[in-house]
């Protein structure tokens, strides 16, 4: 009896229990073959984080950085939400990371496509000005220029950016134009004895926003009808450039006057409606080039209602 308690001391004092020591922990499978997953031999006591491979999960990894990496990030912390479902954690870290990289991928489409509509340069801005404030003197062709088959098939535009092209749509004109008007606009109430304040020009600003919206509305309805197939953005491009007129019929109104005015608003819904038909006829004849003559005809009676819908739309903006 005394050998057998002087070997179990022995046993003791040399090492601890044995079962622990050889075995790695329970049934000799160590915590990590045990599921727990904190990291065999790598220290006696995982909830210690103090020593190598212990303390809780996460607490030793390495950390990611939303500025750094956004989607890593997020995949991680979905993880960590799901706690120790491995599968779960697995799975929503790569719907995270795949929703990522197809924001990403759209948000690079989005800014290439914006790109496009704002590459102009001083010399088409002049020429468009020209353009849309006089047609009649237009004597060149009003269709769109086409890019080479080479940079189509690339995934390129169809049609030349308008810094190439004269009769190609942009939002740098229209966008210039609507700010412009509403800046006007807020000068002539207050040099009228008026205090327009942040309240009524936030009240111009919108009424633009509205007028705008209207005119693409009428203008995609049109479209539809016709069966045409535009671009939405085409389509903001044509319908802002009302903006042009009417910043021009109100600098005309606080020099000549009241008749001067009404002068330049017969002008511009004139020149206006003149572009629209022009531009539109062109485009709707390069994708019905078979059209029937009651077709045509559909097309006449459209393209009038939009032209005759430019007085009403710049009437009201001017009296703004």
């Amino acid at each position: 009896r005394r050998e057998g308690r002087q070997s179990r001391g022995a046993t003791m004092e040399g090492g601890g229990f044995t079962g622990y020591a050889q075995g790695g922990g329970y049934m000799g499978g160590g915590y990590e073959q045990g599921g727990y997953g904190y990291g065999a031999g790598q220290g006696t006591n995982p909830l210690n984080p103090n020593q190598p491979g212990g303390g809780l999960p996460g607490q030793n990894q390495p950390s990611v950085s939303m500025a750094t990496d956004p989607q890593n990030f997020l995949a991680k912390e979905a993880g960590n939400i799901l706690g120790g479902n491995l599968l779960g954690g697995q799975l929503a870290g790569s719907a995270v990371k795949a929703y990522g990289e197809r924001a990403q991928r759209w948000a690079t489409g989005q800014s290439k496509t914006l790109t496009y509509y704002f590459s102009v340069n001083t010399k088409y801005a002049g020429k468009k000005l020209r353009l849309l404030l006089c047609p009649f003197i237009h004597r060149g062709s009003w269709t769109r220029m086409p890019e080479p088959a080479s940079l189509q098939g690339a995934g390129g535009f169809h049609y030349k950016p308008p810094r190439h092209d004269l009769n190609a749509p942009d939002l740098y004109i229209p966008l210039m134009a609507w700010s412009t008007w509403a800046v006007v606009s807020s000068w002539l109430e207050a040099s009228s004895g008026k205090s327009p304040g942040p309240e009524r020009f936030g009240q111009i600003v919108w009424s633009g926003i509205f007028v705008w919206a209207a005119q693409v509305a009428l203008l995609r309805t049109a479209m539809w009808l016709l069966s045409s197939q535009v671009p939405l953005l085409d389509l903001c491009c044509y319908g802002g450039y009302i903006f042009v007129h009417i910043t021009a019929q109100v600098l005309v109104g606080i020099v000549a006057g009241h008749w001067g005015y009404y002068a330049a608003l017969a002008w511009g819904t004139l020149c206006m409606g003149v572009f629209l038909v022009k531009t539109l006829k062109r485009t709707l004849y390069s994708q019905t080039r078979q059209a029937s003559k009651q077709h045509s005809k559909r097309q006449s009676y459209m393209l009038l209602g939009i032209a005759m819908a430019q007085l009403p739309l710049a009437y009201w903006l001017g009296k703004i």
